[in-house]
């Protein structure tokens, strides 16, 4: 899906002139390509943003090649495949879509929201000029976590691969033996989706049982029984090394008995950490409430402590909250749905 505005080759920054939308989407994952499409069915202007190049946020960034699973009509559907089908979705209605393009700031002015953004190759400005917002940006930038009890990072080469965070390309672990490090839903699915593929696959958790879906206990059962998953519960990982070609993860259980694993590479499925602790595009100026870094919202509208503004995604805060992609969809129809209806009153 390409931007409305292409990149411009030269270092001359341009600028387009400010337009009028009713409502301005900053995010294109499952969130922000559902709420557009939403507008679009409720035959709402939108303006959809996102600050990469292509949709689908962290489904298309950091695992398209992972499984997705929870989501009504699909089984073993592929992330990159199910934000193919959001996007061809969207692509037959003429609601605007800029790629690339940064959000710097939100200011709200006279109930309007002024809206600018610059390209990844910073040439070009984009000013919008907005009755709503809708804050679909997930989880903002994020960091890998990794236990800081875990020595031997810093001594590995520069050029090393042997730590890996996701599945980016699934043919990497093909053969391989593998360690997966944690116990929730992240490393469960990807004990899931490589064992088959892999040599051999050892999954090493601080706990003896998983935080997982109980459906996907079954396969991890099953896997198990087959020999080429080992599961290493109440271990944790102390220590890596890679040295003479051979790489090495070092563990110690409850008694501090150490164990050994020769591997070619360790996936940490420890989640990732929000960097979104600072400004949120300056709408704290206009007391954005948040809490634990996510932002509060009501759950009957979907609209956060700035009038006008409204959220849905991974970056929103209610009571029973769980992310995964189902409630995006939820929370960004009742966002839309809640904007029509002061669009009526107007």
């Amino acid at each position: 899906m390409n931007s409305d505005i292409c990149k411009k080759e030269s270092a001359k920054v341009c600028s387009v002139d400010p337009f009028n939308t009713d409502v301005s989407i900053i995010g294109a994952g499952v969130a922000g390509l559902y709420a557009s499409y939403c507008c679009s069915l409720a035959g709402i202007g939108s303006v959809l943003i996102e600050a990469l190049m292509f949709p689908g946020g962290q489904c298309a960034a950091i695992y398209p090649e992972k499984k997705v699973y929870g989501t009504p009509g699909f089984k073993n559907i592929k992330a990159k495949e199910f934000i193919n089908y959001l996007s061809e979705q969207i692509s037959e209605y003429d609601n605007k879509k800029f790629f690339g393009y940064k959000v710097e700031t939100i200011k709200k002015e006279n109930e309007i929201f002024v809206i600018n953004a610059r390209n990844d190759c910073d040439c070009c400005n984009l000013n919008i000029n907005s009755k709503y917002v809708i804050l679909a940006t997930g989880m903002g930038n994020m960091k890998q976590s990794i236990p800081p009890t875990i020595s031997g990072l810093d001594n590995l080469p520069k050029n090393s691969d042997f730590v890996q965070h996701y599945c980016m390309k699934m043919d990497l672990y093909k053969n391989k033996r593998v360690i997966i490090a944690g116990g929730g839903d992240s490393a469960i699915d990807f004990a899931i989706n490589i064992t088959p593929i892999a040599e051999k696959v050892f999954l090493i958790h601080r706990r003896n049982q998983f935080t997982c879906e109980q459906s996907k206990l079954k396969d991890i059962e099953r896997l198990k029984n087959s020999g080429k998953l080992t599961l290493v519960l109440e271990h944790n990982i102390v220590q890596l090394k890679e040295e003479n070609e051979k790489r090495f993860v070092i563990t110690k259980d409850k008694e501090s008995k150490e164990r050994v694993f020769n591997t070619d590479y360790i996936v940490f499925c420890y989640g990732f950490l929000p960097n979104c602790q600072g400004s949120i595009f300056g709408l704290e100026n206009s007391e954005l409430k948040k809490e634990n870094n996510l932002i509060n919202v009501d759950i009957n509208t979907m609209e956060t402590s700035v009038k006008g503004c409204y959220a849905a995604g991974d970056n929103v805060s209610y009571i029973n909250k769980k992310k995964n992609i189902v409630p995006c969809f939820f929370e960004a129809d009742r966002a839309v749905r809640s904007i029509k209806q002061e669009l009526y009153k107007e």
